[in-house]
This record gives structure tokens, sequence and C-alpha cells, in this order.
């Protein structure tokens, strides 16, 4: 997932080409798949596969947008990124990579990218923290979670969407995957909630 502008003094979130460590051979014929790779020392997962198979499940269309989809996995971190998405071109398929979070999850987002994402934030009851050349984000556990699930995961779906529906090789892009996600945050938030809990009321 790429934005146009840092999201931490370190941009933590781009789109991924095939740049992400690939230990998995793209097999269309099994369908996707859901992967975990350890996350190393001073890192978690903020994810599981049981949560994203339970995320998965509430998605209304997701025998459509996931199409093609090879694998989605929990991958070790990057410096770079919250998420990737990767297509084999000669596969004709994608792959999506969430990675690990630092077990301090307290972030610092440039201010391009918080006033860009203030309403998923807020609607997250992330709590937040004006600093001189950013934005210190208070993530809690919960909140961690559905961000990776509710926004950086329907991103990266979202440029999966993109590929597979376009044809000639061409794509949106980032603003493609960005309405994708915000649209779907929208419709999936309440449900998100009554199967997960509301992430606003975990006790700090």
């Amino acid at each position: 997932m790429r934005s146009t502008y840092n999201r931490r003094t370190a941009t933590k979130v781009k789109n991924g080409r095939v740049q992400h460590k690939n230990r998995l051979l793209p097999t269309g014929a099994l369908g996707c798949t859901y992967g975990r790779e350890r996350p190393g020392r001073g890192f978690h997962h903020v994810v599981s596969k049981r949560d994203l198979q339970a995320f998965i499940d509430i998605i209304p269309e997701w025998h459509q947008f996931s199409r093609r989809l090879e694998h989605v996995v929990l991958a070790s971190p990057n410096d770079q990124d919250d998420g990737q998405y990767a297509f084999y071109h000669r596969e004709k398929t994608g792959g999506i990579f969430l990675h690990a979070w630092p077990d301090d999850l307290w972030t610092e987002l440039s201010p391009a990218y918080f006033e860009a994402h203030r309403g998923i934030l807020e609607r997250l009851g992330v709590s937040v923290e004006r600093l001189r050349d950013g934005v210190l984000c208070r993530f809690t556990e919960t909140q961690a979670r559905a961000f990776t699930l509710l926004h950086v995961f329907m991103h990266e779906l979202g440029h999966h969407h993109d590929r597979i529906i376009r044809k000639g090789g061409s794509t949106h892009g980032e603003d493609y995957a960005e309405r994708f996600a915000n649209n779907q945050f929208n419709q999936l938030f309440p449900t998100y909630v009554r199967v997960f809990g509301d992430p606003r009321k975990e006790v700090r």
C-alpha cells in the first residue's frame, strides 16, 4: 500500500509490485491459501489466521474480490510496509502480505497521511498527539487489528480487484485502492464490531 506522501518519518506503507520475499509458489488451481511467517524479535502479528478467516467471512463479495488471489500471508516485518500486494504476471494471480507490527504499537504518522486517514482513525478511537513533524497515534492491540483488517487488507485487496478487472495491464493505482478500502470500511464496520468487538472500548 503506497501513499503519495510519507506515512511515517520512514514510510511504512506502499503498493508492492513483486518486491516481497516470496517464499510461496503461486498455484492458481489451489485457490486462496493463508500463510504465516515468524514475526521476529520485537515484533508480533496483530492479526491471526483465525482473525483473517473470520474477517473474510463478513465480506459479502469476497468470492468476487478474491478471484485469482493466490494467498494472504501474515508476513515478517518490513520497515517500509504495513501491507503489500504482489501480482504474478506469468500466472495472472496475486498475493497480499500483511506485515508484523513492532511490539510498541504507537506509530508516528506524517501529517499528510494522518489527514487522509483521520476519519478511519477517529472511527477506531485511536488516541493521537500532535508533534512538531507528525502525529503520534497510540494504537491499542484491538485498534491495530481493526486498522490492519479494515483498511490495510482492504486496500491491498483493492489493488488486486483493480488488477483483475482491468484489461491490457493498466490499473487505476492508489486512488482506486484507497477508494475501495474506504467504501468497504463504511460497509463492514458495523458487522466488524459485532464479530470482533468495538475497538473504541478497549481499556488503555
